[in-house]
């Protein structure tokens, strides 16, 4: 059956607009099954002879007595979905005329580790942090595409088989180079009021860092199994627009401090005081020790009568209109995640200060900035010492020395240590470098010339191939003493 003949057997009564239903054949896919049938949108499952993939066709809802953001949410998702390219949301198979037959088909991803973890939180924070981390990085990538969910929850995070994590639903998104349907519609885009931050009540749809509020309510729930403010409701709701949440630590008193002061930063009332980017979630998860204790990370009580009152008195003040005014691709880029690569065994003195000068520039260019000091052990760094068994036995003492080493080079800056994360790791200098900067999202490597011919050929050059292989900026430092060697070898 072809795709004129079996719409015009499910709608007779009108011959200009078609809704694909069940058991119809549409462009060749075949609607087997449906999953699910909502107020604004059905989904089936479908198959096509060209396509082994599992598939499901998205259509949005028709019926009367639906709002027409069912439309508008539908024609956003299919809009932003279609500019979007990448590993973290549904691959876009096909899609139907809005005009005629509106539809789009999606690949199919089932696997939703974290809806599960939802269900049997409190978890340990070692499983948090390895559910959490892949999402903050997702929810980053999506704001470097100028893409502001406003639906972020459990229900909408995916894993492909590989573990990938893909963000589905983007019927109440914004994209910044996309017109908005919902900027003079009368109806709100839908959402799940659980995970509404305090802005979107003020119907505020350009401000990134509510997706970091909706990141704040996920990491509590998964700390603590319960909501900040308890089961959302249109009554109970605007209660985040005048009153503080309760500590996770009321809830799991073994919750590392740590952990209830980036949980408490994203859930603040004002995007300012949250976290600028997604990325600084995820490197803050992987890295507690950079993460700086305030009073929230010892709150343990319930906020009492003063502190509402006190809080709703700062919310009257409150100016949802001026905490935006940033492309989100803006304020990812103006938090930037520098890695400096430095080997302290085949630099120079020169070439050390000269790194040093640098990162003093770049941090001092860009107060939002953030470091990994980055130090690789290779066994030939170790291949001269006497004691060279004993050494790759016990691996610990070398690991330790090189952290004071990689902290007192750092010192004369005197940056906050919340901005600096120092590393030792072990194998491929190269290798390292581009595997930490892949995983990390890094934004600019910094590494020093190896200035001597010598090395270079027994060595090779790291920093060449890292400049050829990074998926960021990479800036290769050289000393003057070191070029001046370098012109005297040659």
């Amino acid at each position: 059956m072809n795709h004129s003949d079996s719409i015009k057997k499910n709608n007779e009564q009108d011959s200009s607009f078609h809704q694909p239903k069940l058991g119809d054949t549409v462009d060749g896919f075949y609607i087997k099954e449906a999953l699910f049938e909502g107020i604004f949108n059905n989904i089936y499952r479908v198959t096509h002879p060209d396509h082994d993939q599992a598939l499901i066709m998205k259509v949005p809802s028709l019926n009367i007595g639906v709002p027409p953001s069912a439309f508008s949410a539908f024609e956003t998702e299919v809009r932003i979905l279609s500019q979007l390219h990448g590993v973290y949301t549904p691959r876009v198979i096909a899609k139907g005329d809005m005009a005629t037959c509106p539809y789009v088909v999606l690949e199919n991803i089932e696997h939703n580790a974290l809806t599960k973890a939802i269900k049997r939180a409190p978890v340990s924070t070692e499983e948090l942090c390895e559910l959490m981390i892949p999402v903050c990085k997702a929810v980053h990538e999506l704001h470097k595409h100028n893409v502001i969910h406003l639906d972020i929850k459990p229900g909408n995070i995916r894993n492909r088989k590989n573990g990938h994590v893909v963000i589905l639903d983007f019927g109440s998104s914004h994209h910044t180079h996309i017109p908005d349907m919902y900027e003079h519609h009368h109806d709100e885009a839908p959402r799940t009021l659980d995970y509404v931050a305090p802005e979107q009540l003020h119907n505020i749809r350009h401000e990134s860092r509510s997706d970091i509020y909706a990141l704040g309510v996920i990491l509590y729930q998964l700390a603590t199994g319960k909501l900040p403010f308890g089961e959302a409701n249109v009554l109970t709701v605007k209660k985040r627009l005048y009153m503080p949440p309760t500590p996770p630590l009321y809830y799991n008193k073994t919750l590392p401090p740590w952990l209830q002061e980036i949980i408490l930063t994203c859930l603040q009332r004002r995007p300012k005081n949250r976290f600028a980017t997604a990325k600084q979630i995820a490197h803050s998860l992987a890295h507690p020790n950079i993460v700086k204790l305030t009073r929230k990370a010892k709150r343990t009580k319930k906020p009492g009568f003063l502190t509402i009152v006190r809080t709703w008195l700062h919310s009257k003040r409150d100016d949802y209109l001026k905490t935006a005014g940033l492309y989100p691709n803006t304020r990812a880029t103006r938090t930037p995640h520098i890695l400096v690569a430095l080997d302290l065994s085949h630099s120079s003195d020169d070439l050390k200060k000269a790194l040093r000068t640098t990162l003093w520039r770049l941090a001092n260019s860009d107060k939002q900035s953030f470091f990994t000091i980055l130090t690789v052990l290779e066994k030939n760094d170790l291949s001269g010492t006497e004691d060279f068994t004993e050494i790759i036995k016990n691996k610990h003492p070398t690991h330790v020395h090189l952290q004071i080493e990689l902290r007192q080079w750092m010192q004369p800056l005197n940056l906050p240590e919340s901005r600096v994360n120092y590393q030792v790791i072990e194998g491929n200098v190269s290798d390292e470098i581009l595997y930490y900067a892949k995983h990390n999202m890094l934004d600019q490597i910094v590494i020093g010339a190896r200035g001597s011919s010598t090395l270079r050929r027994f060595l090779g050059s790291v920093s060449s191939k890292i400049a050829a292989e990074a998926p960021c900026t990479v800036t290769v430092v050289r000393s003057h003493l070191d070029e001046y060697i370098q012109q005297t070898e040659a």
